[in-house]
């Protein structure tokens, strides 16, 4: 599957440099999203902000998928200037899923939404049938600051 890139919400860019979003203890979980979710990165949900509840189309129960979706192992490193953010692999075995989008968020107070990746970049979905659908994250991580 032909994965995009790691989008930013403009919203998590004012919460990351606000402190909103505690990089160093805040979980994170990615969730995922059908086609009928419409995502950009200057998504605003009903909320007027950009937050989990904000996600009307998530992937229902059921299948090997849980609503709310999986935590996350994430981490933040340095190396030469350049702060790394980066989560583990995902994987839903024994599924029977279709999903366009992963989403992730912090698990806080306001669950804030982080970034989400366009799963099937050719404008489809991607599916499994008593399979396994994996989010695998780049090996340079989700995103960087520099």
């Amino acid at each position: 599957m032909p994965a995009g890139s790691w989008i930013v919400f403009n919203r998590a860019k004012l919460k990351l440099a606000n402190g909103t979003f505690d990089l160093d203890t805040n979980t994170f979980k990615m969730a995922l999203t059908t086609s009928a979710q419409a995502l950009a990165a200057t998504f605003v949900g009903t909320s007027t902000d950009c937050r989990y509840a904000d996600l009307t189309a998530e992937v229902a129960a059921g299948g090997g998928y849980t609503t709310t979706g999986k935590t996350l192992a994430a981490t933040w490193t340095q190396a030469t200037g350049t702060i790394t953010f980066d989560v583990d692999d995902q994987a839903w075995t024994s599924s029977t899923i279709t999903a366009k989008y992963a989403v992730i968020y912090a698990d806080n107070t306001n669950d804030d939404l982080l970034c989400f990746v366009d799963l099937e970049t050719g404008g489809g979905s991607v599916s499994t049938t008593a399979g396994t659908l994996t989010v695998t994250i780049n090996a340079s991580g989700v995103f960087t600051l520099a």
